[in-house]
């Protein structure tokens, strides 16, 4: 890996590192917030919604602007805000002040995946490109891991409003650190032919073109799938741990990270098969991942055992980020890296909106019903996950 590329990824990675330590610090405090401001379950998992609504509107304009005003600048600033907006979230004293304060911190967010992406598209090399961004995708499976271990002591000593404080100040320090050390872009790749068609670097792939790609939004469905699984384990299963199994709010923060970390590994084995063998036979590594992965998914949901539980919810979850890693590759192998930003925008777009009404939904049927019951919508995202990975055929020559 060159130096440049090695310097990229990890300033990458710990961006994201600490976004996601910011993010799942509510995660874990959300049954103190329900608490503090009397919140049912459906209220709880609005918390969660609407930062991904905000995510979701404006993450395709995002990547757009990524494309036109450089993904170094993008994620600058992005951070800088993102900072300000987590502090907030920390000052906030009503629900309906945290809502829209989360839905802004999404807004804020949005561009800053899309940029991510183009980043490394403009840093990596081809053949180690699905790696590195295997590599950088680890640091939110690594953060939510690592979250329960440093972010809920860290509530636990000194409340869950100034945890977010001291997160939002390590985002202000990054922030110099980006605009110093972050490289230039020094690959401006196109796909081979037998890749997509024919696009000079003059003549840039506009965004209807993108939104006509039906190849890209079977990608899309895939991860839209894989974000209902991972989003409903992330959103729920600690306030499960804590409510149900009446464990402490630091214990049920370790025990759910265990399953996230496993997911870690994952990403990085699946990015490395994808570039090492699977690069030519996409749908021989994902559609057996994703079935395996649902198999687990529903002994995790039928078993009443907390160990059990953790187990199967680990192997579904390693199963199903198999599969991540090599979506974001096919989508670099398939659009160039001057749309990158655009085309991952449509990429993710689609995941958060997905991501959008699953806790909701879930806290409505727990509200409703019960755990189990909530937690049965997670096979419905192994399913959209599943048919969409049979949708994709792609040639060998490819």
């Amino acid at each position: 890996m060159k130096k440049s590329a090695l310097i990229s990824a990890v300033l990458l990675f710990i961006t994201i590192l600490v976004g996601v330590l910011g993010t799942y610090s509510i995660m874990i405090a959300l049954p103190l917030i329900g608490e503090e401001l009397h919140l049912n379950p459906v209220e709880q998992g609005a918390i969660m919604s609407v930062y991904f609504l905000g995510f979701a509107i404006f993450t395709i304009p995002g990547g757009i602007i990524a494309d036109k005003r450089g993904s170094k600048q993008i994620i600058v600033i992005s951070v800088v805000l993102w900072a300000i907006l987590t502090a907030l979230t920390g000052a906030v004293t009503s629900f309906a002040a945290l809502l829209v304060v989360r839905f802004l911190l999404g807004v804020i967010d949005a561009p800053l995946m899309p940029a991510m992406y183009k980043a490394i598209a403009e840093r990596t090399p081809a053949n180690i490109r699905t790696t590195t961004i295997s590599i950088v995708s680890s640091a939110e499976p690594i953060g939510s891991g690592l979250a329960p271990f440093l972010v809920a002591p860290l509530i636990a000593i000194l409340g869950w409003q100034e945890a977010t404080f001291v997160t939002a100040s390590i985002g202000l320090l990054l922030v110099p650190i980006l605009l110093i050390f972050l490289p230039r872009p020094f690959v401006m790749e196109q796909p081979s032919s037998s890749d997509s068609s024919s696009t000079s670097k003059s003549n840039p792939i506009p965004l209807l073109s993108l939104l006509r790609n039906i190849d890209l939004w079977k990608l899309t469905g895939m991860l839209s799938g894989i974000n209902i699984v991972m989003i409903g384990c992330m959103t729920w299963v600690p306030t499960y741990l804590t409510t149900e199994k009446h464990l402490a709010i630091t214990e049920s923060g370790l025990y759910a990270s265990l399953p996230l970390l496993i997911s870690m590994l994952g990403y990085l084995v699946g990015g490395w098969l994808y570039d090492r063998y699977f690069y030519q036979k996409f749908r021989t590594l994902v559609i057996p991942s994703i079935l395996v992965s649902a198999i687990f998914l529903t002994l995790m949901i039928l078993t009443d055992d907390v160990n059990l539980f953790m187990l199967f919810e680990s192997i579904s979850l390693f199963f199903l980020s198999l599969t991540t890693q090599p979506i974001i590759g096919l989508t670099m192998r398939l659009i160039p890296s001057d749309a990158m930003g655009t085309a991952t925008g449509i990429l993710l777009t689609g995941g958060k909106l997905a991501s959008i009404f699953t806790p909701i939904a879930m806290g409505a049927f727990i509200q409703a019903y019960s755990y189990q019951a909530g937690f049965s919508l997670l096979l419905v995202g192994a399913g959209i996950s599943f048919v969409s990975s049979i949708l994709i055929h792609f040639k060998r020559s490819e």
